[in-house]
């Protein structure tokens, strides 16, 4: 997922402690195995061999764990009318993002490249109909030529989930599995009301730790939070600078460029998964549209940064605004 991943376990019983770092260790060893399969960045994974199928237009079968998180990234794709969007990798190639050759690409390359951008060309079957050998399968069509997906936007959220779903298949009651820019977190008695959880300052120079513009602060803001996910994107996770001119990785799907819309987005929800995939959708969708989505969905919170007459300026859900405290 390349990123720092790691795991949180809090108890009282110092005795439980060989069950308590075997519960750890298979936390990660299913991260592991679900990162091998929806790495964009290896060629003998699960998302590398749809991405061989894409490229001819044909139809493939794929794994439940791919499938659910294929028809969380359609949800999400759906209801920012194609904000969020997994489709868009060909447009992420050619920025070469995570790689050593990130540059911006010639206009006429993302112009070439739109067309494939386009979730609604990416069909989901129906597992009950499909059946082979008596064994339901679920497979993934595109109906076009040259498609690819990269799931950078939702898989993170996804791996955390089923984290946590092993701590807690293993007894574990109090926990917290952060990925980056996603967390999720579950208390017992002994941690509930004590939980914080920090939202970045989005403009913190990681190598000095000096803030620009803000006098120092390491942090925008902060709340409490018990049980549930955040997901956190920015333009200050991977990005280069070119003439002056900041370029990241969160690629607004309409245009083949990166959004420009907000600075950060911080999404609560029930799953890391449809936090993960909403931050993005937000993030593309800026403060107006993206807040406005955010109330419009049961259980979810959201506040978005953004640049407004070059100063920072926030705006959240009614629900996150009675919880924030702004630094």
């Amino acid at each position: 997922m390349d990123t720092l991943v790691s795991i949180n376990v809090y108890t009282k019983d110092l005795a439980a402690d060989p069950g308590i770092r075997r519960a750890i260790a298979a936390a990660f060893a299913e991260m592991a195995r679900l990162d091998s399969l929806m790495s964009s960045f290896r060629e003998d994974s699960e998302v590398a061999a749809i991405n061989r199928c894409g490229a001819t237009g044909g139809e493939i079968e794929v794994s439940a764990d791919i499938d659910t998180v294929l028809r969380m990234a359609q949800w999400a794709a759906e209801i920012s009318a194609g904000a969020f969007d997994v489709t868009v990798a060909p447009i992420l190639r050619l920025w070469g993002f995570g790689t050593d050759s990130a540059g911006v690409p010639a206009p006429e390359k993302i112009a070439a490249c739109l067309p494939l951008v386009k979730f609604h060309d990416m069909a989901l079957a129906n597992a009950a109909t499909n059946r082979t050998f008596g064994n339901e399968k679920s497979r993934v069509r595109f109906r076009q030529p040259g498609m690819a997906i990269d799931l950078g936007g939702v898989a993170k959220g996804y791996v955390v989930d089923r984290g946590l779903d092993a701590l807690v298949q293993a007894g574990i009651r109090d926990a917290m599995i952060t990925a980056g820019g996603d967390l999720r977190t579950i208390a017992s008695p002994m941690t509930s009301g004590q939980r914080y959880i920090w939202i970045r300052h989005p403009r913190v120079d990681t190598v000095s730790n000096t803030t620009i513009g803000a006098e120092g602060k390491n942090f925008f803001g902060r709340f409490r939070l018990d049980a549930g996910a955040v997901s956190t994107s920015g333009d200050y996770e991977r990005f280069f600078i070119k003439d002056g001119k900041r370029y990241h990785h969160i690629i607004d799907p309409s245009s083949g460029y990166p959004a420009t819309e907000a600075v950060s987005a911080t999404v609560v929800a029930k799953t890391s998964v449809q936090a993960d995939a909403l931050s993005t959708a937000l993030f593309v969708l800026g403060p107006e549209r993206g807040i406005a989505l955010a109330d419009s969905l049961p259980e979810v919170e959201a506040m978005i940064i953004y640049h407004e007459r070059e100063k920072l300026q926030w705006r959240a859900t009614k629900a996150l605004q009675e919880k924030l405290k702004i630094f």
